[in-house]
C-alpha cells in the first residue's frame, strides 16, 4: 500500500485494530441480522404482494452495487489509507440507514432500492479495507486462527440478534403485518450506527514490510499465484448457488410450515449461534488434519445436508438438517480466507479481499433466477439444482492438496529457514513439505 511517509505502527496499536474491528463485527451483526436478513426479505414479499421475484431483484440491487464498487475499493485500498477509507464508511453508515428508516416508514420501493445501493458501496468499501487490515494486523502464522475469531463473533451476532427481535415482536406483536415489522426494522438499522464508532482511529499496519515474509507466507511456492484464483473460483460457484437459496429460506418455512414471526427468528437465533460453534470445529479439524482436508469435509457434508433438506418433509427433521447444513457451510469461511491471506502478498490484499467480495455477492444475480424459479415450482426443487452446484464448488477444492501447506508458517519460522538455506533451497522445502503434507515436521529444529 502506498504511503507518502512510513510510519512505525507499535504492536499495541495492532492489538487495538484487531480488537476494534472485532467489536465492530460483533455490534454490527447483531443489529444487521434484525433488519437486513429473514425479517426484512418477508417484509419485501407482503409488500410486493406475495412475490418470491420481488425478494430477489431487491437483493441483486445491494449485491450488484457491491459488485460494480469491489474493483475500485480494492484499488483504493492497495493504494489510500486502509483506516481513512473505513472512517468514510462510518459516515456513509449514516447516511445509509437514514435511507432505509426512510424506504421502510414510508414503504416505499424505490427508496428502499437508493437504501440497498447505499448499504452495497458501504459494504464493498468496508469489506475490502477492514479484512486487509485486520489481516495485516494478525501475526503471519496466526491468520487462520484470528479469521476464525471474527467469524465466530460474526456468527454469534447474527444469533444475538434474531433472539433481541423475539423480545421486539412480543412487545409490538407477534404477526406478520407491515406496522409490526416496521418497529422492528427500524431499531435494527438505526443499532448499526454505533458499531461504525470503532471504525474510527484505527492505524494502518503491516505486519510484513520487510524480510522474506513480505510478500506472504508462501507466496514463492510453484504455482502459489493459481491458488487465489481457484478459492475466488470455488466461491463464485458457491455464492451463486446460495443466491438461489439462502434468501428464500425464511419464506420457505412461512409458506411451507405456516411460522409466525417469533418462531423464525428463534429458528434463525439457533441458526445463528451454530455457526460460531461449526467455525471453532472446523478450526480445531484444520489444526489436526490440514485447512484444505477441513475446508472439503465440511463443505462436503453441507453438500448432503442441502439434499437432504430437499427430500425431508417431517418438520423436526427438517429443521435439524437446516441448521447443520447451514453451520457446514458457513464454517469454512475463516479458513479459506487465511489460506487466500498466505498466497498473497500485503500489498495486494485490498484487491484480492475485493475479488472475493466479488464472488461473495455473486449471489445476488442468481437470487433473481431462485426467485423466478420458486414461483414457478417450488423452494424444494431449488434446494436441488443448488446442491449439484454446491457439489461443482467442493470438487474444485481438490487440487488444493497439492497447492497447500497442511500448516501455517510464522515469520520466525520462515525467516530461520531463509538463513540456514539459499531462496531456492527454501522453496525445495516448502514444495517437499507440500507434498508429502508434514510441514510441521520441516520446523522440528
Amino acid at each position: 500500500m502506498a504511503k507518502e511517509e512510513k510510519k512505525v505502527v507499535t504492536e499495541e496499536e495492532l492489538q487495538a485494530n484487531v480488537w476494534k474491528l472485532l467489536w465492530y463485527n460483533g455490534i454490527f451483526s447483531v443489529f444487521s441480522s434484525i433488519a437486513q436478513l429473514g425479517l426484512f426479505d418477508t417484509y419485501l414479499f407482503i409488500m410486493a404482494g406475495d412475490s418470491n421475484t420481488a425478494v430477489g431483484w431487491a437483493e441483486s440491487i445491494s449485491g450488484l452495487s457491491q459488485i460494480v464498487l469491489a474493483g475500485p475499493a480494492g484499488i483504493l485500498s492497495d493504494t489510500m489509507s486502509r483506516s481513512k477509507i473505513l472512517q468514510w464508511c462510518a459516515y456513509l453508515s449514516v447516511l445509509a440507514v437514514a435511507v432505509s428508516v426512510a424506504g421502510v416508514s414510508l414503504d416505499n420501493f424505490p427508496v428502499i432500492y437508493v437504501s440497498l445501493f447505499l448499504f452495497g458501496t458501504y459494504t464493498a468499501l468496508q469489506n475490502t479495507a477492514s479484512f486487509a487490515l485486520y489481516s495485516d494486523s494478525i501475526p503471519q502464522g496466526s491468520r487462520a486462527k484470528w479469521l476464525s475469531r471474527i467469524s465466530i463473533v460474526n456468527q454469534l451476532g447474527y444469533g444475538a440478534g434474531p433472539f433481541l427481535s423475539l423480545f421486539l415482536l412480543a412487545y409490538f406483536g407477534n404477526e406478520w403485518k407491515l406496522s409490526v415489522l416496521h418497529f422492528v426494522l427500524i431499531i435494527g438499522f438505526i443499532g448499526m450506527i454505533p458499531a461504525n464508532f470503532f471504525l474510527v482511529g484505527l492505524k494502518d499496519a503491516q505486519h510484513e514490510e520487510e524480510g522474506p515474509e513480505a510478500s506472504g507466507a508462501f507466496s514463492n511456492l510453484k504455482y502459489a499465484r493459481v491458488v487465489p484464483w481457484l478459492i475466488c473460483g470455488l466461491d463464485i460457484i458457491t455464492a451463486v448457488g446460495a443466491g438461489m437459496t439462502v434468501k428464500f429460506f425464511p419464506l420457505f418455512f412461512k409458506e411451507d410450515y405456516g411460522m409466525n414471526p417469533g418462531q423464525i427468528q428463534l429458528l434463525f437465533a439457533v441458526y445463528g449461534l451454530s455457526f460460531g460453534f461449526f467455525t471453532w470445529l472446523c478450526e480445531k479439524a484444520a489444526e489436526h488434519m490440514g485447512r484444505v482436508e477441513a475446508g472439503l469435509l465440511f463443505s462436503s457434508a453441507g453438500v448432503v445436508c442441502l439434499f437432504l433438506l430437499a427430500y425431508l418433509r417431517w418438520l423436526p427433521a427438517v429443521l435439524v438438517v437446516f441448521v447443520i447444513r447451514g453451520a457446514l457451510a458457513n464454517s469454512i469461511y475463516p479458513i479459506d480466507k487465511s489460506i487466500l491471506m498466505d498466497f498473497v502478498p500485503s500489498s495486494e490484499r485490498g484487491r484480492w479481499n475485493a475479488a472475493e467480495s466479488i464472488s461473495s455477492m455473486s449471489w445476488s444475480g442468481s437470487a433473481v433466477l431462485g426467485g423466478y424459479l420458486m414461483d414457478a415450482y417450488d423452494y424444494r426443487q431449488t434446494f436441488v439444482i443448488t446442491g449439484f452446484i454446491y457439489a461443482v464448488a467442493a470438487l474444485m477444492r481438490l487440487p488444493l492438496f497439492l497447492m497447500v501447506p497442511r500448516y501455517e508458517v510464522s515469520a520466525s519460522q520462515q525467516a530461520l529457514l531463509t538463513r540456514m538455506v539459499s531462496h531456492e533451497d527454501v522453496q525445495s522445502v516448502l514444495l517437499a513439505s507440500v507434498r508429502s503434507r508434514s510441514l510441521s515436521v520441516q520446523f522440528e529444529l
